[in-house]
């Protein structure tokens, strides 16, 4: 079989299993077994159970996966990559956690490693039409407005009239260019959706409350309340994922959304530099400070996504906050820069941040406290009582699943 038909072939086991998924919350004793001895680095004993487990249930997508990052872990890099191909034709499709996932590391430029992430780059228009054609399927009718910008790998489905569909293009294309230039070093790999629903759809879609919108890196779809705040949010999210899939590397949380949450609200001049405007993120931010409840940085960069949704309502104000702070200080591009370079020495970025700032980080955190206390109380057209429409959300998530 030549190279060509090969990977034609993969790429039909990688669309089988991306349209169909699996099921991720199994949960088992010798699962959770399974799960500790990997965490505790006990990689014979946790081969050996997965070896059993597989001998019952041999098509188990996520446990051949795993069985591939053990194999790994005990210097069998070709058992490894033989796992792997047998993962994803089991169904596994969490692509991008395989593009970074350090277990993996051995195996990367092996021939079937390398075959099973060209297959999924081949596959990607196609997957690309499908969830078009599965949006038509599930919404019939002449209600929404059908676009594809091929330039920058996006599929557009709306309700917008003409004219707020050209400004939103032009506000994506624009912030495109300015992440790409500065921070992410290139266009998304694979396309993407942008969907804009019907309120009734949205009622639907968002399971919690104030959710403005969401991002889901698995399926690469981006649906959004609003063409302001929410999808200028999302939409860093969609470039910040694709350069961590090309870069091998997972960040924390505490930057994703700190990125994501300073370029919600910004003007570009007619040179493109880049200001980043306060909004009333702010306000909440200087409110936290003044009554003692802001959450220290160390605390920060450790959350987990379910402490990140339990704590949104004052991480998010200080997120951004942090993060205009650091651009204001002229120190974003090049700390960002810097830390993708040093991650494997700084999965976190407080290093990474010292050494930029060359201060410790208590300092940086007190400096910007100074900061955050000169800042100005923002006064915004809805405190005024002035009508508002629909794009400012109470709330945005993102989704890394593949």
């Amino acid at each position: 079989m030549d190279n060509t038909a090969r990977l034609g072939r993969i790429a039909s086991i990688i669309i089988a299993a991306l349209l169909c998924g699996e099921a991720w919350g199994q949960t088992s004793p010798i699962r959770r077994e399974i799960y500790s001895r990997l965490d505790s680095h006990d990689n014979a004993r946790a081969a050996e159970l997965i070896e059993a487990h597989l001998q019952q249930a041999p098509d188990d997508a996520v446990m051949l996966y795993n069985a591939a990052c053990v194999r790994c872990r005990l210097g069998e890099p070709d058992v490894g990559a033989s796992y792997l191909i047998r993962a994803v034709k089991a169904g596994f499709a969490d692509f991008s956690h395989m593009r970074r996932d350090p277990d993996l590391r051995p195996i990367r430029s092996h021939s079937i490693f390398q075959a099973i992430l060209a297959a999924r780059d081949a596959a990607d228009q196609v997957l690309a039409e499908r969830r078009v054609e599965r949006w038509r399927r599930n919404h019939p009718g002449d209600a929404y407005q059908y676009e594809t910008d091929v330039t920058h790998r996006i599929n557009y489905i709306t309700v917008l009239p003409a004219r707020d569909r050209q400004e939103m293009r032009r506000m994506l294309e624009d912030q495109a260019a300015v992440l790409n230039e500065t921070l992410f070093e290139g266009p998304q790999r694979h396309y993407v959706l942008v969907a804009v629903p019907t309120a009734e759809d949205l009622r639907h879609m968002f399971d919690e409350p104030g959710i403005g919108g969401v991002y889901t890196h698995r399926s690469r779809e981006l649906i959004t309340s609003d063409i302001g705040r929410s999808l200028r949010h999302e939409f860093v999210h969609v470039l910040h994922h694709s350069h961590m899939d090309e870069l091998g590397q997972q960040h924390p949380l505490w930057i994703q959304e700190g990125i994501a949450s300073l370029y919600e609200d910004y003007r570009l001049d007619a040179g493109g530099a880049i200001e980043y405007v306060a909004n009333d993120r702010q306000n909440i931010a200087k409110k936290l400070a003044r009554t003692g409840r802001l959450m220290p940085w160390l605390q920060l960069v450790a959350l987990s996504p379910r402490q990140l949704r339990v704590e949104a309502a004052r991480v998010y104000p200080q997120l951004r906050s942090i993060f205009r702070f650091i651009a204001e200080q002229d120190r974003l591009q090049a700390w960002y820069r810097s830390y993708i370079d040093r991650f494997d020495q700084d999965p976190a970025g407080i290093q990474t941040l010292e050494r930029v700032f060359d201060r410790s980080l208590e300092d940086i955190e007190a400096q910007w406290q100074r900061w955050l206390n000169q800042q100005p109380v923002i006064v915004s057209e809805a405190m005024l009582g002035a009508a508002q429409g629909p794009s400012e959300p109470g709330g945005s998530v993102s989704t890394d699943e593949g």
